[in-house]
């Protein structure tokens, strides 16, 4: 697993993980409550178009087979109740109904009733009543209903079904769906009891359920994303920290010799400036190293800041093989006041596109590099060649190898191992390197669409290897 943050992380990638997590979950959000509520919607939709289709069907197999229309007592509000004239069912009997159990003299049958907010309990058809209408009367159609409306409902429901201005919708006051069709001089309505669309409500609660746990789960998830992204992101800050406190070391050193000379050189303002010469070029030679290290820094900011567009405006066409042969031939007269061998094996007419001057920086950088890190006797040895279209550089140099747990370190800023500083520097009075050179020739190599790599190993030495892109 990634390692989370640490606990001193700055207070701005601190805010930057809260606005991811926060970011992703509110998207995750809109996305799941959106998704969540179109099902729900369906599943409504399809209820209630089940319903609609259920109740024309019913309206239209009571069209088939016509009632005899009362001439009687109407069932309709103020209407009287209990007549039992010919042709005309009580009201009892109407909200009964028949079926198939009336119609074989089964008193004890009674339809389940519908609408005032009942719940429906049916688990295969949607149970209907049909109601034949006419001039304020009312005749419930019991072969073709299997629902009866309640008494305190039915005079309200079939006056609000009647005077609707589509023939079918829902009535919210009596919670019945209804589909009314005209026969003859009266029309047939049929209603549905309102639950048979309210499947959604135990969907939308399940959902619920379901989004939480998901919610849930997508914000821990987020939190190991959370650190994942940011790691890119600490790891800069912590090397950019890194970096200013190393640069910050490396120029407190020159600036505190060279104060300290000042202050000497003003307590014995009297004397000759030849007598304090030693003062004098000791702070000459902490103002150069101070130089150099800004020097470094800045190419080491280059590429950073200008980009690949730069480098693209600057680029030439460079004579790679002559550039490398200028630089090893400034270096074999180091190597030879330092008694060490010196090999060159150098092609000739290897191009490569790119800044001259950082490309010689790059070469000087690799072959200072062998030099300082060879013992005396040893041998550097400097081989360009051309190869499956790339120019390649390789600089071997003998001495003791470097450990496996620094070489991945070896192109870090200010990284320097204890094996890695230069030879004989006390007796020769050569300056410590800052640890910046091979990061300096890494990131031209980059910037050339190069890569630099190094081998070490008892064996074949230590050979860092330059390719880039030949013209």
């Amino acid at each position: 697993m990634t390692s989370p943050l640490p606990h001193h992380a700055p207070p701005l990638l601190r805010r930057l993980r809260v606005k991811f997590v926060t970011l992703n979950m509110a998207i995750a959000a809109v996305v799941l409550a959106g998704s969540f509520a179109a099902i729900c919607y369906m599943d409504y939709r399809g209820d209630v178009d089940e319903a609609y289709r259920t109740l024309h069907q019913a309206a239209a197999a009571a069209v088939e087979k016509p009632p005899l229309t009362p001439d009687h007592a109407p069932l309709m509000p103020d209407g009287p109740r209990g007549e039992d004239p010919e042709g005309v069912p009580s009201a009892e009997d109407a909200e009964i109904g028949g079926g198939e159990g009336n119609a074989d003299g089964d008193e004890g049958f009674a339809p389940p009733q519908i609408g005032g907010g009942r719940r429906r309990n049916s688990e295969n058809m949607l149970p209907v009543a049909v109601y034949y209408c006419q001039d304020g009367s009312a005749m419930a159609l019991a072969d073709h209903s299997s629902a009866s409306v309640p008494e305190t409902l039915l005079p309200r429901a079939l006056a609000d079904a009647l005077a609707a201005e589509g023939t079918q919708g829902y009535l919210p006051e009596a919670g019945l769906f209804f589909s009314r069709r005209a026969e003859g001089p009266g029309a047939i309505v049929a209603f549905a009891d309102g639950g048979a669309a309210s499947a959604w409500r135990s969907l939308a609660l399940g959902l619920t359920g379901v989004g939480v746990v998901a919610l849930g789960l997508l914000f821990l998830l987020n939190l190991y994303l959370s650190r994942w992204a940011l790691r890119p992101v600490q790891r800069a800050w912590t090397q950019q920290q890194q970096f200013i406190a190393d640069a910050s070391h490396e120029l407190k050193t020159p600036l505190t010799v060279i104060l300290a000379n000042n202050a000497i050189l003003r307590q014995r303002g009297a004397e000759t400036v030849a007598s304090q010469g030693q003062w004098i070029e000791s702070t000459q030679m902490e103002a150069e190293r101070m130089q150099a290290l800004v020097t470094d820094m800045l190419d080491l900011a280059r590429p950073a800041a200008d980009g690949g567009a730069a480098q693209a405006e600057s680029a030439s066409s460079v004579d790679f093989s002559r550039l490398v042969e200028g630089e090893a031939l400034t270096f074999e007269a180091v190597a030879f006041e330092r008694s060490i061998a010196w090999e060159s094996a150098v092609a000739p007419g290897v191009t490569v596109r790119g800044d001259a001057t950082r490309l010689q920086r790059c070469v000087a950088v690799l072959l200072d590099n062998a030099c300082k890190y060879t013992e005396t006797g040893g041998t550097v040895a400097v081989a360009l060649r051309a190869e499956g279209g790339e120019a390649v550089l390789a600089v071997r140099n003998s001495g003791d190898p470097i450990a496996p747990e620094d070489l991945p370190h070896l192109f870090d800023r200010f990284y320097r191992a204890d094996k890695a500083r230069t030879h004989g520097d006390a007796e020769n009075d050569a300056p410590q390197g800052y640890g910046l050179g091979l990061a300096i020739a890494q990131d031209i190599a980059r910037a050339h669409k190069g890569t630099l790599t190094v081998t070490s190993t008892p064996e074949a030495a230590t050979t860092f290897t330059l390719r880039l892109p030949v013209a």
